[in-house]
């Protein structure tokens, strides 16, 4: 297989999350594991790097925040390019009890998680936190309450409104009272002020730093290492991660720009 060449979709399903944020799914069998990523294209409009959001092999599902010059076209685009799986995944096989930290459209990754947990038995292992903007921000609806079925979930907003009943906070504020075992992990993907605070806490929690693991998806662009534009310190994001151990990365000055 050419890493460069897409295979090409014509035939996909478009679902609207909330007021910025959509799902597509491609009738493709996914061989990716979670916290990889897949590079998304359409002619005309270009490429982007995109989480995979489901652990199921006959699926493939991205969820998408329209935000940049091709995620914002990509919802008019009459054919969806995809190659991948690329990068290194969540390593939850090595651990007991998980705790996924997920801020804004962070979240994808962690569905896919869940997905990948549950298909083996484990889905009571993981809790989740995931937060959000405000309560028209939170996606996934009819996934949350497949969550809340198998592992502990607490959903929180920023901001309130009238009409919302739930936690009001930063998930930073969570982490202390998660009932994962300490020798457990901590996964954490989000904007990366909330995931350096989310890491701050953990360790204040007392998670070890070589337990902690984040995602970094950052400026890719060819996906296979080449074109060096995802450059941290000695690693490459689409490479060496996008799952980074915190240990390994947490001398890189730039880690959270």
């Amino acid at each position: 297989m050419n890493s460069y060449l897409p295979e090409y979709f014509k035939e996909f399903e478009l679902i609207w999350e909330s007021r910025d944020t959509y799902t597509i799914h491609l009738p493709k069998e996914n061989p990716g594991k979670a916290g990889q990523f897949y590079m998304l294209s359409s002619p005309g409009i270009g490429e982007a790097p995109i989480s995979v959001a489901s652990g199921h092999l006959r699926e493939m599902l991205f969820t998408i925040r329209s935000v940049g010059t091709v995620t914002s076209k990509l919802p008019d685009a009459r054919v969806i390019g995809v190659r991948g799986p690329y990068g290194t995944s969540w390593p939850w096989e090595r651990y007991g009890k998980i705790l996924a930290v997920a801020g804004g459209i962070g979240i994808p990754p962690i569905n896919s998680l869940f997905d990948e947990m549950v298909g083996t038995g484990r889905g009571k292992d993981l809790e989740i936190i995931y937060g959000a903007r405000s309560p028209s921000d939170l996606i996934y609806h009819k996934q949350r309450k497949e969550w809340a079925k198998m592992a502990n979930v607490i959903i929180t907003v920023d901001k309130g409104d009238p009409n919302w009943k739930g936690n009001v906070g930063f998930v930073t504020q969570f982490i202390s009272k998660s009932e994962t075992d300490r020798d457990g992990a901590v996964f954490i993907i989000g904007p990366p002020l909330m995931m350096k605070n989310s890491v701050a806490e953990s360790l204040e929690a007392g998670f070890r730093p070589e337990n902690i693991y984040l995602s970094l998806e950052r400026r890719m662009e060819c996906g296979i290492g080449v074109c060096g534009h995802c450059n941290v310190g000695e690693f490459y994001a689409c490479e060496d991660g996008p799952i980074f151990q915190y240990s390994a990365v947490k001398h890189l000055p730039e880690l959270f720009l």
